[in-house]
């Protein structure tokens, strides 16, 4: 009987490391494939706000998210209003990695960023060496040598950013049935699984 309840409790720590050992596993972040034009990619960040454009971009989708006429529209590379912006030199705020779908909260956004801030908020000597501003950090992204060099090889190799085909069809401008265009705060808990209780009120 104690035999038995020797092997039954080291079963039991067997279960414990394995189940423990899993859940670590789980709780690494998700990473995404960077676009060329991006500061330095920091582990799990799934989107980017560029507060001069006012537009988004899925990391998961590989997708600009911006809105237009009361809907948002997904393409794959930027309008044709924006075709002589320079994204390689863009201020790019590197989002929250519990955010989902911030585009929905985008008075938030707007508010917390407007177009320009920086350039109020820094001198010119600091904006020069500024990349943009990482919220996991909470502090702003600075050029180093080797973003500037690898920015400048793909300047000069990709203009795929160009092609404004639609990525997804577009999406209305509320949220979970309430009309976006106020502060909300962003909360970790924004994620898919939201949908299915979404579908449950309906």
């Amino acid at each position: 009987m104690k035999a038995f309840k020797k092997i039954g409790i080291a079963a039991l720590f067997v279960v414990l490391f394995s189940a423990l050992g899993g859940s670590s596993a789980f709780s690494q972040p998700v990473i995404y494939s960077n676009p060329p034009w991006a500061p330095a990619y920091y582990p799990g960040v799934r989107y980017y706000y560029i507060p001069d454009l006012e537009m988004y971009y899925d990391l998961s989708n590989q997708d600009f998210v911006y809105l237009d006429d009361g809907q948002w529209m997904f393409s794959y590379g930027l309008p044709s209003i924006y075709a002589g912006y320079d994204l390689y030199d863009a201020f790019v705020v590197a989002l929250d990695v519990g955010v989902y779908q911030p585009w929905m909260h985008h008075q938030f956004y707007v508010s917390h960023y407007p177009r320009y801030y920086y350039r109020s908020m820094y001198n010119r000597d600091e904006i020069a060496n500024m990349r943009g501003f990482n919220e996991n950090e909470r502090k702003p992204i600075s050029w180093s040598q080797e973003d500037r060099n690898r920015t400048h090889e793909a300047r000069r190799n990709v203009n795929v950013i160009r092609n404004a085909e639609p990525s997804r069809p577009p999406q209305v401008s509320h949220y979970y049935g309430e009309n976006i265009g106020r502060p909300v705060m962003v909360q970790p808990q924004m994620r898919e699984g939201r949908e299915e209780e979404h579908e449950r009120h309906k």
